[in-house]
């Protein structure tokens, strides 16, 4: 008889247990790991317990701090890695300078991911042999960079600038524009008339996203998209619609689905809702941005790295290494104090091996 998997989530069944220490620690004999991934596990969530405070979880919930959605909301075995590597790395960095800050930094929404993001790439310089300081102070300049590591073997200082490289604005708004229409067209299918009964025909809608809303309209747009499917399933007739230059849409009764399919078809969709694809043409020169942005936080008399993680963006994804590489040496060979820019897309969790790309002198 096979064994029956428990409910990592059924342990949940109040709102104060959602923001319990002991609930998630009793979670991790529920979620598969193996028994030294748990032991662990344990051992860093009573780590992070005694370091952010009893109680975190409850603020981090009601301010939305990211640490409680990517290392707690998800029961994921790969988001309990990800909290064992978090803890693990912020307790090799006890007693260091600055560490007390960064710890403040993790506890506040504001500046939590940013704190995620210089911790990470410190233990990157860590196992290299290099000594690290969180926000050190710079005398001869007001400027504060995140990290400052030292060579052992010869005393040097190399300062090192964290900044992320963000989506775009227009990118954000497109996302914004089509999460609003996906989510208001699969409600108003399982909310319309006779859509209680699973095994019953649905409306069928279509929504072409032209060009992404403002707020406004996109709540008057969800409306109006929302009414329409409803219209469809109630009359049993087939409905086009278009809101402003921006949204077109069609959809057809249960009974028969072909006046939209033939709608869509022509306009070559497939999925409910579509949406122009993202102009990434820019991203790479964001970076460069970044670059300039953050050289202003290096002392200008001492070496200086840059660290930009570049996992919220597309860079990598559009831009080859070598096309990446020669048009970031071009820009830092203006500024005689920079050692290197590094750029990293990373993974939550898994395999940890890199993929380098390299270039003539660059890799």
């Amino acid at each position: 008889m096979k064994e029956e998997k428990l409910d990592s989530l059924a342990i949940f069944r109040t709102r104060g247990d959602h923001v319990s220490w002991d609930k998630y620690i009793e979670q991790i004999d529920l979620i598969d790991l193996n028994d030294d991934e748990k032991r662990r596990a344990k051992n860093g969530m009573q780590y992070l317990r005694k370091k952010l405070g009893e109680d975190f979880l409850r603020h981090a919930v009601e301010t939305g701090n990211q640490v409680f959605g990517w290392f707690f909301a998800n029961a994921a075995p790969h988001a309990r890695r990800s909290l064992v590597r978090l803890a693990e790395e912020l307790k090799s960095f006890e007693g260091v300078d600055g560490f007390k800050g960064l710890a403040d930094r993790l506890k506040d929404a504001r500046s939590a991911e940013e704190a995620l993001t210089v911790l990470g790439v410190a233990s990157s310089f860590s196992p290299a042999g290099f000594s690290v300081a969180f926000d050190p102070n710079v005398k001869v300049t007001s400027r504060v960079s995140d990290l400052v590591i030292v060579d052992p073997k010869t005393d040097e200082e190399v300062y090192v600038e964290v900044s992320r490289l963000r989506k775009g604005g227009q990118r954000e708004i497109n996302e914004q524009t089509f999460n609003r229409m996906f989510f208001a067209v699969h409600n108003a299918i399982w909310q319309s008339a006779g859509a209680f009964d699973p095994n019953a025909p649905k409306a069928r809608p279509y929504v072409q996203i032209l060009k992404p809303l403002s707020d406004k309209d996109l709540s008057d747009a969800a409306t109006a998209i929302t009414k329409r499917i409803f219209d469809a399933a109630r009359t049993d007739e087939y409905l086009e619609y278009k809101f402003k230059d921006s949204i077109e849409m069609a959809v057809s009764p249960p009974s028969d689905h072909s006046k939209a399919e033939a709608w869509a078809a022509d306009r070559g969709m497939t999925d409910f809702v579509e949406a122009p694809p993202i102009n990434v043409e820019r991203e790479l020169k964001k970076a460069i941005d970044k670059i300039h942005d953050e050289i202003a936080q290096i002392p200008p008399d001492k070496p200086g790295i840059i660290a930009i993680p570049t996992s919220e963006n597309l860079l990598f994804f559009f831009f080859s290494p070598q096309q990446i590489v020669f048009n970031i040496a071009d820009e830092i060979r203006r500024y005689p104090n920079l050692l290197c820019v590094i750029l990293f897309h990373s993974v939550m969790e898994g395999p940890q091996e890199p993929t380098l790309a390299t270039s003539g002198e660059h890799a």
